[in-house]
Order: structure tokens, then C-alpha cells, then sequence
């Protein structure tokens, strides 16, 4: 909250001097009873800060002082009609310490070069001093009536920021001042590969609005099921061009993330279920949203009863898979899309998703005897080196170049005809790519297994369902791995 603005220069007798302040006493004393409150802050503490030399001019600056922040930016304006030949002054906002000055940066740089256009076009800051019956900040009978602008104007802005946050003051005809004070939006989320993002406001439409080219290539597969990494490899589209295209969109509240929806996905109400039980409108907007039928014809009979919505709902939690839920629940779910009513919990907080994680407690004897044989094999790398590559080999890793080079670029990836042969060999699993690709892919998939990762992104990183992955690392080679829920 604004505390006070002032406007100070460097006064060719008085040295650096507030000559204007409002409210009156917040920096320099009223003299006499006129206010019992003493300053918020000592100027002569600041005074070589509010003014300093030359050199530091036309740059903002910030000084915290006795619980109190004061922002300014300093001009100096050089010219041969000033006396010194120089112009300096400073028109400082203070607030309190702690609040986040984000929002008054751009309010104090723009309130500056508005004083600065004053006086360069007009010298209104200069001629006003020369007014006859003006008084200055800490004389008696402070302030002068009718007399200067500069006052007028500290005390228009202090009063319509403080009450509206925006000002508009006119001075003449050419010089009107307005100010917005416009908290800033936080930054958005990290968006990763495994989150799904699900549109809650329509986009423009493309005629009317410029959007970027990955937009145009993802904004159809946005529909709350795929995840960014599906996305991408359908739009044919680097995955981390999606994320920034998300990201951006996250930032102007058009989409949210959800988790990958699946029935070996767990969800636990949050404590936010007590205010959906009391909002009549959440549960009438509930019911018309996770009902299968639509059509307005049917939807008096179709919609589930608001018991029925906050039965389920209670019945999710922690050790309860989604599976298991909809078979215990068949009956009332005859009529509810799971997925919506999944969804609907999740966008209005009252729902949350309980991750599982894995994490290897011991190290495999096989990865160890692998490494005791690697080890060995380490003595002669110049044959290790010298052996040459197979066609396969070769044709697989051009592929590999040729297509991160498009993703990057934009252009088309080569036809799929191509990578048939050494798909299958792949499959068959002979030869030294065979077993170099097992090799390399359970180790990737060890690397996971630090409990830090949750399973969606296991099974995006690894191309495999949660229950493939939990069976391959449950089975014989793997060592003792641990699954645990947070």
C-alpha cells in the first residue's frame, strides 16, 4: 500500500530538498502543531540516495529503510539555462517494506518521464519555484493554494491509486498522466512431457488472431486425454516447442494440466469436498457435466442425484485404485462418464491425484557380474573401437539424425517404409543392436528408479503401461524395488 510520494531535487541553496510531499508531514515535519505524526522516514538517512551523483541518474533504484521502501528514478537534465548547468530531481513512491514491488516499477519509470517531458517541453518544474506565494515542503502554511501543479498532481496520484489502483491527471492539454497499477501474473508451472492439457476457454479463431506455428500444429490434439508427449509425436512437433506452446497457454489461463487418465490411477478427495458438498451451484454443474447423455432432452432423466455425486466421490482415497472403484460402484456409475467425473474433481480442487513411485533398495548381482564383465572387456577398447558397424546399424542412426534434425527445424520426417527393416530387426532381437537396445533401455529405466519419478512420467519416458513397467521391475534381475504411493 502506498505510504506517501514526494518530489525532491537538488535545490542550488538548500542542496537535496523535498520541495513537494504528500500527505504533508509523511517526510519532511510540518513545523508547528499542524500534524502530531512524526515522518515515516529520516531524509537527511536517504537524502544522497534520493539525489545521488550523475553518474547513477536514469536508473531506478530501491532503499529500504526504517520498514519503508522507497523507489524512485532519478533525472538529470544537463543544459547551459540550469543553474550548475544541470536539473536533478526525483519523484519517490514509499511503501512498506515487505510488499512485492513488481507492480510499482513501471508506475515510478513511467511517473519520471512524465515529469521529465514537463520540463524539457515546458520547464513546469523549474518556473514553478519562481511562483509567487509558493510554499515548499516543511514551511509554514504548506501547501500554497492554487498555487503550482506539482502538488496537485502528487496528491491526485496518491488518492487514485490508493482507491482505484489507475490514475488519469491532466496538467495541460499535452501532458496527461496514466497510471495502472497492474499486479503481474505469476509464472506458469514447469509443463512436462506426461501432463495432459485440457482447454477451459476456446482459443481465437486463427483469422483473427496471429498464433505461432506450433499452435496451429498441436491446437487440434488438445482435448484432455493425450499427454504433451503423445501430442507432440502426432503433430509431428519437438517436444520441448509443445511444452513452451503449452506453457504460454497455461499463462493465459486457457487450458490445465491433468495427470494421464487410467484405471491403475489412484485419487483422494481433498479437504475442499466440505465446500463442493454446500455449493448447490458445483453440484448442479456436476451433475449436468459427468452425465453420458448430453442432449437436453435427456438430461433431466440422465443426471446422477447430488447424493449419488457426493457418495462416489467420498469413496475415493488413498490404497483405492480406480479400477477397483468402478467396480465396487458399477451400479451408480451406469450413467456417469468416469472419466468427466474424474476431471470435474480434479479442475475444482476438491480431488487430487496420489502418485506411485519406485525406488531400488538393492543393486541387481546381474547389473554387478554385467559390470564385473564390462570391466574385463574395458582392456582392449582399440578392438572394442575397431569393430565395424552393420548396415542395420548405420541405416538406424542416420534415421535417428535425420529425424531430430527435422523435429528441430520444422521439416517433414522421412517416410515410416524406410525404418520397417530395422523394426524387425529390432523384434527379432539378433544380432549386437538387439542386445545393445535391452541393454540401454534398462538402464534408462534404472535410472528412474530413485524414487523421484513418478510412474506416468516412467511410462512416457519408457513407451510402456504402469503395469508393464511394476512387472519388469518386480521380476528376476532387478534386485529388491520398492512401490510406495505420495
Amino acid at each position: 500500500m502506498l505510504k506517501s510520494i514526494f518530489y525532491a531535487r537538488f535545490h542550488p541553496e538548500r542542496g537535496p530538498s523535498v520541495i513537494h510531499q504528500y500527505p504533508n508531514g509523511s517526510i519532511v515535519p510540518a513545523p508547528g502543531p499542524e500534524s502530531n505524526d512524526p515522518p515515516l522516514l529520516r531524509y537527511s538517512d536517504v537524502s544522497a540516495y534520493i539525489i545521488p551523483p550523475y553518474e547513477l541518474c536514469d536508473r531506478p533504484l530501491s532503499i529500504c529503510t526504517h520498514g519503508y521502501r522507497v523507489l524512485g528514478f532519478p533525472l538529470s537534465i544537463e543544459d547551459e539555462h540550469y543553474d550548475r548547468n544541470r536539473f536533478t530531481f526525483n519523484v519517490c513512491f514509499v511503501l512498506d517494506e515487505t510488499e512485492d514491488v513488481r507492480a510499482w516499477e513501471q508506475v515510478v519509470k513511467k511517473t519520471a518521464a512524465f515529469f521529465r517531458g514537463m520540463e524539457v517541453e515546458d520547464a513546469l518544474l523549474q518556473s514553478e519555484e519562481d511562483l509567487t506565494g509558493l510554499k515548499l515542503a516543511g514551511e509554514d502554511c504548506y501547501p500554497a493554494d492554487d498555487v503550482g501543479v506539482v502538488y496537485s498532481l502528487l496528491q491526485s496520484i496518491f488518492k487514485d491509486i490508493t482507491a482505484y489502483r489507475e490514475t488519469c491527471v491532466r496538467v495541460s492539454d499535452f501532458h496527461v498522466l496514466n497510471l495502472r497499477l497492474t499486479v503481474p501474473r505469476p509464472a506458469p508451472p514447469k509443463v512436462h512431457a506426461w501432463d495432459v492439457p485440457l482447454l477451459i476457454r476456446s482459443l481465437p479463431n486463427p483469422e483473427e488472431w496471429t498464433w505461432d506455428l506450433t499452435l496451429q500444429r498441436i491446437h487440434q490434439h488438445i482435448d484432455g486425454v493425450k499427454s504433451i508427449q503423445r501430442i507432440a509425436e502426432l503433430a509431428d512437433v519437438e517436444l520441448q516447442l509443445v511444452q513452451r506452446a503449452v506453457r504460454e497457454l497455461l499463462y493465459h489461463d486457457r487450458i490445465v494440466l491433468l495427470d494421464i487418465f487410467h484405471f491403475q490411477a489412484i485419487y483422494a478427495p481433498t479437504t475442499d469436498l466440505a465446500y463442493f458438498v454446500k455449493d448447490a451451484e458445483m453440484l448442479e454443474e456436476c451433475r449436468r457435466y459427468v452425465a453420458t447423455s448430453q442432449t437436453e432432452s435427456e438430461l433431466s432423466t440422465s443426471q446422477p442425484s447430488s447424493a449419488t455425486l457426493i457418495t462416489l466421490y467420498a469413496a475415493l482415497g488413498p490404497g483405492v485404485l480406480l479400477y477397483d472403484f468402478v467396480l465396487a460402484h458399477a451400479a451408480q456409475l451406469t450413467r456417469i462418464d468416469i472419466r468427466r467425473l474424474i476431471t470435474f474433481g480434479v479442475i475444482k480442487g476438491f480431488l487430487r491425484r496420489i502418485h506411485k513411485y519406485a525406488l531400488a533398495i538393492s543393486t541387481p548381482s546381474s547389473t554387478r557380474s554385467k559390470s564385473q564383465v564390462s570391466g574385463a572387456s574395458s582392456a582392449s577398447p582399440t578392438a572394442a573401437k575397431s569393430k565395424p558397424k552393420s548396415s542395420e546399424a548405420a541405416a538406424r542412426e542416420i534415421d535417428r539424425a535425420w529425424k531430430k534434425a527435422a523435429l528441430s527445424s520444422g521439416w517433414a520426417t522421412p517416410p515410416s517404409a524406410a525404418k520397417a527393416p530395422i523394426a524387425v530387426m529390432a523384434r527379432s532381437g539378433s544380432g549386437d543392436e538387439g542386445e545393445e537396445a535391452g541393454s540401454e533401455a534398462r538402464e534408462r529405466l534404472m535410472g528412474f528408479l530413485d524414487g523421484k519419478h513418478c510412474m506416468d512420467e516412467i511410462c512416457v519416458a519408457m513407451r510402456m503401461s504402469e503395469r508393464k513397467v511394476v512387472e519388469r521391475v518386480k521380476g528376476k534381475g532387478w534386485g529388491e524395488v520398492v512401490l510406495f504411493n505420495k
